[in-house]
């Protein structure tokens, strides 16, 4: 099962990651990456390290039927393997959520492979326009 990891031990490993998906995704990601390490140091997210990237994981509760979901927020590996991940460790994850008492794992990706994952079921498309004209 993945184990969380410590933020201060890792921070240095994953700061340029969380840095290359905001400057490749800047409008998806609207976090800083100090928000990161701040949530995980408050306990509010997980990190986890696998041997080929990381992952950052928040816990949600639907507020109507009280059940939980381990979230995957984040998720980094190399270009070379991106959507990589969750697709190899989706697994560990599973495990990870059943352990917490939660009875599915989530996230949100545009990753083109996340398709190809069969586990996974959409749930929807995000649609979003900005009302200020940019």
């Amino acid at each position: 099962m993945l184990e969380p990891s410590n933020i201060r031990e890792e921070w240095d490993r994953i700061k340029p990651g969380l840095e290359e998906l905001k400057l490749a995704y800047p409008e998806l990601f609207n976090w800083r990456v100090e928000d990161v390490y701040a949530a995980v140091l408050a306990e509010q997210a997980v990190l986890y390290i696998t041997e080929d990237g990381f992952a950052i994981c928040t816990l949600e509760t639907d507020q109507y039927s009280s059940e939980k979901a381990l979230h995957i927020w984040i998720a980094y590996s190399p270009e070379t393997q991106r959507g990589g991940i969750l697709k190899k460790y989706l697994p560990s994850f599973i495990e990870v959520a059943r352990h917490l008492g939660c009875t599915t794992v989530t996230t949100a990706s545009n990753h083109p492979a996340l398709a190809q994952v069969e586990e996974l079921t959409v749930l929807y498309t995000m649609y979003k326009v900005n009302v200020d004209g940019s």
